[in-house]
């Protein structure tokens, strides 16, 4: 009967070993930071009185950027060349690059999002108006996510509105039970 020392000894060669407890105390140490970083959230959300939905959107980004964090450091244990990684680099930022020109406004809004849920300026159930020349809106926000937002007005209207125009705009935060502030411009 053979030992686990011989047979690594014999079967795992000693560079190999120590690849293989680099990936475990690797994994093990992205996986305790992520879970941090997704309680974290989870009780940042809680305590600003966040929506699940809204909690999960970020916990999701959590999860993603852990396991780009993690193919990254395992292909440097694992001795993924310079020269293999700029084939595959160059590949992917040529297809990517065609997908986010087209998308930009997409990433645009998601990082909107993200600011919109740390800086909580509004939340949901909250009334607001939003000042674009003209085209004011007023209503109480109805849903929050990644890429835009759901307003309803007085009239029954649903608006829906990106994210990033939130960031752009003026946006007032109305008292729950008082009437609509009225100026010359923005009057019924």
């Amino acid at each position: 009967m053979t030992t686990v020392a011989e047979f690594f000894n014999d079967y795992i060669p000693q560079h190999n070993l120590l690849r293989i407890l680099l990936t475990l105390v690797a994994l093990t140490v992205i996986l305790l930071l992520s879970s941090v970083t997704r309680r974290l959230a989870r009780r940042f959300g809680a305590r600003q009185g966040y929506g699940p939905g809204r909690i999960f959107q970020v916990t999701v980004m959590v999860n993603v950027v852990a396991i780009i964090t993690t193919l990254v450091v395992l292909g440097v244990i694992w001795g993924f060349t310079g020269q293999g990684f700029m084939v595959i680099a160059s590949s992917l930022f040529a297809v990517v690059g065609i997908a986010l020109f087209a998308a930009w406004s997409i990433l645009s809004n998601i990082t909107a999002a993200f600011i919109l849920f740390f800086s909580a300026p509004f939340q949901v159930g909250d009334r607001i108006r939003v000042l674009d020349g003209d085209n004011t809106l007023t209503g109480r926000v109805r849903h929050m996510g990644l890429i835009y937002l759901t307003l309803d007005d007085e009239d029954g209207h649903r608006y829906t509105l990106p994210n990033n125009m939130l960031l752009q705009r003026t946006v007032i935060r109305l008292a729950p039970n008082k009437e609509l502030p009225c100026d010359k411009k923005h009057c019924r």
